[in-house]
């Protein structure tokens, strides 16, 4: 089997992830260095059954250790799954360490249980707090540059995700990690 380059390249995270027993620290550099996020609704659409969609994150600027364990999403109204989360603000966000590619580097399959897994589940709450809104314009315009350039028309907006359980896998031994919403959003990244 040969391979061949096709010039793309994935941008890595700038840290590894800190070590396993660190629950709290993984599931917040999960967060971070993810670009992407699987984001599952109660659909407005499909009585009575769940949706999910893979959807642009950003916990600020890719390669800086700001950051604030919240993830910030741009959406139109138009958009299915942003007329799910205003009809029912109740969320889970799901993210994989394959997200970032470590597992990948690692040779590690995305289901193995050393591929960390974090699900944030919560309510959508659409920002109106300017100093928020920047925030999320310099976290999600950095990663997603074409974001910034989607038609005014289409009503977009950003949306913070207002975590209320945090629920991880990162090792061998089941995913029993319910974590502290408070002890993750108070977690400091040391580059």
């Amino acid at each position: 089997v040969s391979t061949q380059s096709t010039g793309v390249t994935a941008l890595h995270e700038p840290i590894p992830p800190p070590p396993h027993k660190d629950l709290v620290g993984n599931a917040r550099w999960m967060v971070k260095f993810s670009n992407v996020s699987i984001l599952a609704t109660h659909s407005s659409f499909l009585d009575g059954y769940p949706f999910a969609q893979n959807k642009d994150v950003a916990d600020g600027h890719f390669m800086e250790a700001l950051s604030s364990g919240v993830p910030y999403v741009y959406a139109s109204g138009m958009a299915t799954i942003a007329k799910d989360f205003m009809k029912d603000p109740r969320v889970t966000m799901s993210y994989s360490a394959e997200f970032t590619h470590w597992c990948q580097d690692q040779g590690l399959d995305n289901d193995d249980p050393r591929c960390g897994k974090v699900m944030l589940s919560g309510e959508m709450e659409a920002l109106t707090d300017s100093n928020e809104i920047t925030w999320a314009k310099y976290g999600m315009f950095s990663r997603h540059p074409n974001t910034a350039h989607w038609p005014p028309s289409h009503g977009f907006t950003f949306y913070k995700l207002n975590i209320k359980n945090i629920f991880t896998l990162d090792y061998f031994g089941g995913a029993t990690k319910h974590l502290n919403v408070t002890e993750y959003l108070d977690y400091k990244f040391q580059f």
